[in-house]
């Protein structure tokens, strides 16, 4: 599995420019995801997330994601742990070994990717996290296009936007 992250790493260098990554650091809405792998974004699915809290360490090239996600009608929190590798890609164990990698971000949205690798099934699943919830049309583009690019068909993209949110009030 190390070998197929590697060679995925090798994938994603185009995105391996670095901006201020202090700004992922925060509270995040899920407001839109899309998959290959629809079956990892159903109701109960590991990737259906509702809202994030990341946690990230500069100095040690730590983060940590905070996951909430509804299900069953209860909020569930999981906690998933990485590296900083470089550029914009962190390294997570969580549902097997993911490659996370930001290519937007602002103090306000989080556009991105991750790409999954668990018992050999490679999924590739984008998101756009926001810190409201709802988002402008320019982030929501660049989510779009992103999720173009990877192949992945307009019909996987989930709005999250209606989706009750977690942890509760």
């Amino acid at each position: 599995m190390k070998a197929l992250l590697l060679t995925l790493l090798g994938l994603v260098c185009a995105d391996l420019s670095t901006t201020d990554l202090s700004q992922i650091s925060g509270e995040w809405k899920t407001l839109y995801i899309a998959t290959n792998t629809p079956e990892k974004t159903t109701k109960n699915g590991p990737f259906r997330h509702t809202a994030h809290i990341i946690n990230y360490d500069a100095e040690n090239g730590d983060v940590t994601y905070h996951i909430f996600a509804r299900a069953n009608g209860q909020c569930l929190e999981e906690y998933a742990h990485g590296k900083w590798v470089e550029g914009n890609v962190f390294v997570l164990k969580y549902e097997g070994a993911t490659l996370s990698v930001f290519t937007d971000i602002s103090e306000d949205s989080l556009v991105g990717y991750n790409v999954n690798v668990e018992d050999n099934v490679v999924s590739i699943l984008t998101f756009l996290f926001s810190k409201s919830n709802h988002a402008n049309d320019q982030d929501f583009e660049k989510f779009k296009e992103l999720t173009q690019k990877m192949d992945i068909p307009e019909g996987n993209i989930l709005d999250f936007t209606n989706i009750e949110d977690c942890p509760e009030n």
